[in-house]
């Protein structure tokens, strides 16, 4: 087993200092439910500066003791009934363990130390808790072991291990052995042990509380050390696993995988079943009489990986183990991977589409449906997409958008298309996932870990680039689809991440064309007869790519290039074979190229730059794949109505300011439907055959009711916004257009507010617009008293949300006028 280096352990042993305590106070969220003594974080971040020396003395204190006293280090618990359980049995709750704050500073001040380290001592193998490591890893590295298994016809197994509540049967005693063997120095042991001195906990059972009793054993819930001290716990099993040679892993030509771990969830991956198997019993129990860990043998799963793999072991086996498909980390495996996105996707379709029809009457805006399909339905999609590589057919993503789609419009017809909604604000949209995009976005992650490999990905990295043969993997995403045709394709996830990446080529108009990132060897689109160019010499010299052939924008003429490389062995028919190849793809290589010639489409070029541990990326990816640069409103409607015309960069400045003008989602939603012209008036009564004349029936111009007759040409409606701007003008001491370009599209340009007064002056004439669609269907009921009711009612808002935020002073700058005008008591 590893150690710790010196100058790590030197770091842990350190005294706790102040600026770590407020950090750790700092990075803890709020509306938190506090531990017994009822104080939450919010508390003590408030009155920090007036706590902090006590704090500090009294975590001095306690370094030099090694005590904690019973009632700081006490846990409250409270019981949670699981879903469709029998609430009479004390197996149906699910504890939650509430923790003092000021023992949560303290450990998560600890914790930061530890997870900048502990990747040092423990296994890649293990990605639970890890700064750093995702369980993403280890489903790619369980489908590419399938795939691999399958392809080769291997005699293998994957054993999924059903712990027994881990984290509660830790043995303190071996965990601190455990401490002490990797190393840890004995002031950082000394805080382990006082934090986990005679802790005590309470129990709530239907309002009652039980006297406080003393915990024996486990690592804490609700502590910020918990999980890496359990990682601490269970790594010597996984030594174990990787150390013992009659425990037979599965080989490749550079490696043997035999064990992942995502904290207590542990996977076998194993050859030789019946020996192996044994092997694993007999350590497994032998571990657990030393630590307290536990397996329950009759919950643990075999998968076998071939059909004959398990079976005759089985037979011959003093053990009985169920058999038949894992579910790993959420994830339902099969070993026909053909079967994935059936067994997970599948269920979840089902899931969010019994949700959307429960969720459907709720009183929520369409800002407010979409909001809850980010918040409730995407994180479940996303993380089968991050897992899962293979792509859903066409007919769940239909049905998923039919009833996403029919959720957006509370299943009447919708009038505002889907593809519409998924636009980005500034594009005519309301951002509404596009899931498709995600899929792709998703996809192309594992993309940039070809590009960037990190030891965090050799797992299933070296699986992946097998497959490869001579092709670098990092080197595919600059290859054309010719790669169809070579064995790389065979494999699934490869074949997966790249029609996904095509497919974002496509989106993007990115044509994936040679390029200075194009590799030289072993490339099918440098092939000559069929045959792609390959000289060990020069590959071992550093000529690898493109630009090593060109100087200046030229290609390289003999002497430059293996007098730059310092070619010893190359010769010149080598260098001939070469340039012919490549000009023959490339003909303008003839000829001195233009700077930008060979440079890689936008969106390659940005993610060739994108780091994998970024964890943005997602997003990022994203809004490159929904940025169209169009704008989807009717202009030429809004055009033609006021008798101008508009350039896109002006409807993209009207588009952000609907967001911009207020935080307040009812306003927003009124001046995006206005844009959008969904309204209902009597010309379309008349189109859709629920009114027999297309006339206004509220003014007497005897003119067909149009969207723009209704909303400015109307003779109530029309006085009514008269009204508006010359109170607007005398509220601001700036003259307000009477015009549709400012009244209905919300075009200020032309005026000379003060950039402070443009989002307030938006909002007022959004506010009037409410109060025009309020009387909808009497006009002439309109009048000013009613917009100045709902303008004080929503600067009142605006000034909570701004006392709320700190910012009292901004808004008074913005509102001082109207606040002047109209008199509001505040």
């Amino acid at each position: 087993m590893p150690k710790l280096t010196s100058n790590y352990r030197d770091i842990l042993d350190a005294p706790l200092t102040m600026k770590e305590l407020q950090c750790a106070l700092d990075s803890m969220p709020a509306s938190k439910a506090p531990g017994p003594d009822g104080f939450p974080a919010e508390f003590l971040k408030h009155f920090w500066s007036m706590l902090a020396p006590l704090f500090f003395r009294t975590v001095t204190e306690i370094k030099n003791n090694g005590y904690i006293s019973p009632h700081m280090n006490t846990a409250a618990i409270k019981l949670l009934l699981k879903p469709d359980k029998d609430p009479t049995l004390p197996s149906s709750y699910r504890p939650l363990s509430l923790i003092n704050t000021d023992i949560k500073i303290i450990s998560k001040a600890l914790a930061s130390r530890l997870e900048k380290i502990i990747p040092s001592i423990i296994h890649s193998d293990q990605t639970g808790f890890i700064n750093g490591r995702h369980s993403t890893n280890n489903i790619r590295r369980l489908l590419n072991l399938i795939s691999l298994t399958q392809r080769h016809n291997k005699e293998a197994i994957v054993m999924s291990l059903d712990a027994e509540k881990a984290f509660d049967k830790v043995n303190w005693s071996f965990l601190f052995a455990v401490l002490h063997k990797f190393g840890f120095g004995e002031s950082f042991i000394q805080w382990v042990s006082a934090l986990y001195n005679s802790p005590k906990a309470t129990v709530t059972t239907n309002g009652i509380t039980s006297q406080s009793f003393s915990l024996q054993r486990g690592t804490r819930q609700g502590c910020p050390l918990s999980p890496l001290l359990f990682a601490i716990f269970i790594e010597p099993l996984a030594t174990a696993v990787r150390q013992n040679t009659d425990i037979k892993g599965i080989c490749t030509l550079e490696s043997e995988h035999k064990i992942n771990l995502y904290a207590d969830d542990i996977l076998l991956y194993l050859q030789e079943p019946k020996t192996s198997v044994k092997e694993v019993f007999n350590l497994i129990t032998t571990f657990s009489r030393l630590s307290d860990y536990s397996v329950n043998w009759s919950k643990s799963i075999i998968l076998p990986l071939t059909e004959n793999s398990w079976k005759p072991a089985a037979q011959n086996s003093h053990y009985s183990f169920p058999t038949g498909n894992i579910r790993y980390l959420g994830i339902n495996i099969s070993s026909k991977l053909s079967e994935l996105v059936h067994l997970n996707f599948t269920p979840l379709l089902d899931k969010v589409c019994d949700d959307l029809r429960r969720w459907n009457n709720l009183p929520i805006s369409l800002l407010g449906r979409i909001a809850t399909v980010k918040m409730k339905i995407l994180p479940k999609i996303n993380y089968l997409f991050s897992m899962i590589p293979f792509k859903p057919t066409s007919k769940w993503f239909q049905s998923l958008d039919s009833a996403i789609g029919k959720f957006y419009s509370k299943n009447k017809k919708a009038k505002i298309s889907l593809t519409t909604l998924q636009k980005n604000k500034s594009e005519g949209g309301l951002e509404a996932p596009n899931f498709m995009y995600y899929y792709l976005s998703n996809q192309i992650q594992y993309l940039t870990k070809w590009i960037h490999p990190h030891e965090e990905y050799n797992s299933w990295l070296e699986l992946e680039q097998l497959d490869c043969n001579q092709i670098k993997i990092s080197d595919l995403p600059f290859i054309s689809s010719a790669l169809k045709h070579h064995s790389c394709f065979k494999n699934p996830m490869i074949a997966s991440t790249l029609s996904a990446w095509w497919k974002a080529l496509e989106i993007t108009g990115s044509q994936l064309k040679p390029s200075i990132l194009s590799p030289i060897w072993h490339n099918p689109d440098f092939a000559n007869n069929k045959i792609a160019l390959y000289f060990s010499t020069w590959a071992e010299r550093g000529v690898t790519h493109l630009h090593h052939l060109l100087d200046d924008n030229t290609f390289r003429t003999y002497i430059n290039l293996f007098q730059t490389f310092e070619i010893k062995n190359g010769n010149f028919l080598q260098y001939l074979q070469v340039k012919k190849t490549i000009t023959s793809r490339i003909p303008s290589l003839h000829t001195t190229l233009q700077p930008t010639d060979l440079q890689p489409p936008e969106f390659v070029d940005y993610i060739v730059k994108l780091s994998p541990r970024n964890k943005k990326n997602l997003s990022k990816m994203y809004s490159l794949l929904s940025k169209t640069n169009s704008i989807h409103l009717p202009t030429q409607k809004w055009e033609k109505d006021v008798s101008k015309s508009f350039d896109s960069d002006f409807w993209t400045q009207i588009c952000e300011n609907t967001f911009k003008m207020t935080k307040n989602t009812n306003l927003q939603l009124i001046q995006f439907k206005v844009l959008h012209r969904t309204h209902i008036t009597q010309y379309k009564l008349y189109k859709m055959g629920f009114s027999r004349s297309d006339t206004c029936t509220q003014c007497t111009q005897n003119m067909t009711d149009t969207y723009f007759h209704a909303l400015w040409l109307c003779t109530p409606v029309y006085q009514f916004w008269v009204t508006i701007t010359q109170k607007l003008s005398n509220i601001l001491d700036c003259g307000i257009p009477h015009s549709p370009n400012v009244c209905l599209i919300g075009d200020l340009t032309q005026t000379a507010l003060p950039d402070i007064h443009i989002q307030p002056t938006l909002a007022a004439i959004a506010i009037a617009k409410k109060t025009i669609l309020v009387n909808w269907k009497d006009k002439k009921a309109l009048n000013i008293i009613h917009w100045l009711n709902l303008l004080t009612e929503h600067i009142s808002l605006e000034r909570i949300s701004a006392i709320r935020k700190n910012q009292l002073d901004s808004f008074k700058e913005k509102w001082s006028p109207f606040i002047k005008s109209i008199n509001i008591n505040l």
